[in-house]
C-alpha cells in the first residue's frame, strides 16, 4: 500500500511538537481503515454512505428518522443526502412517507430489502474489523478506545504511561 507524502513536520520528527505527529498518525490510520472499509463494502455493491444509512436505520429502529435526524447520526454524512436517499429508495432500501405528527416532515424506514442487504454485508464486515485489529490484544485494544474517547472529550486527564519491559 503505498503511502501520502508526509508534511515536513511529520518527516522531521524532532522538529515536531507531540500533538501535531499524534495528529498527522490518527489521519493516516483512519485514512487506511476507511479505505479498507470501503473496499470490503464496495466488494458487495455497497458505499460506506449507503451502509451507514441503513444501519443507523436499522439501529433507531421501525419509527424511521427524518433527514435532519438521519443527518445528525451519520459521521462524515454525505452532503446530498437527500440524493443518497434517492439511490436507496430507488433500490426499495428504504421508504420515505409524511411524518404522523408533522406532515411537513419526511421519515426515511428501513425495508425488509435493506434489512437483508445489510444482514448479508455484515458478517464479511465484521470478519475485515476484526482482521485490522488481530494483531493488538483486548487490552490494547481498550486503551485505545480510552485515549480516543480522552481525545473527543478534549479532556487534560493525566495518562498513564505504558512501557515496553525487556526480557
Amino acid at each position: 500500500m503505498e503511502r501520502s507524502p508526509k508534511p515536513e513536520s511529520q518527516a522531521d520528527p524532532q522538529g515536531s511538537r507531540p500533538a501535531e505527529l499524534a495528529l498527522y498518525a490518527l489521519e493516516e490510520v483512519t485514512d487506511r481503515l476507511r479505505r479498507e472499509i470501503h473496499l470490503t463494502l464496495r466488494s458487495h455493491g455497497m458505499t460506506t454512505s449507503q451502509y451507514s444509512v441503513l444501519r443507523a436505520l436499522r439501529i433507531h429502529g421501525p419509527s424511521g428518522l427524518t433527514c435532519t435526524e438521519l443527518g445528525g447520526r451519520l459521521s462524515g454524512a454525505d452532503p446530498d443526502i437527500t440524493r443518497l436517499l434517492d439511490r436507496l429508495g430507488k433500490q426499495q432500501l428504504i421508504r420515505r412517507r409524511r411524518g404522523a405528527h408533522d406532515r411537513r416532515a419526511v421519515v426515511t424506514e428501513l425495508t425488509e430489502e435493506g434489512a437483508q442487504l445489510l444482514a448479508s454485508v455484515e458478517p464479511a464486515l465484521e470478519a475485515r474489523i476484526e482482521g485490522l485489529f488481530q494483531h493488538m490484544s483486548a487490552e490494547r485494544l481498550h486503551l485505545l478506545l480510552e485515549l480516543l474517547d480522552e481525545v473527543a472529550r478534549g479532556e487534560r486527564k493525566p495518562m498513564q504511561v505504558h512501557t515496553m519491559r525487556a526480557g
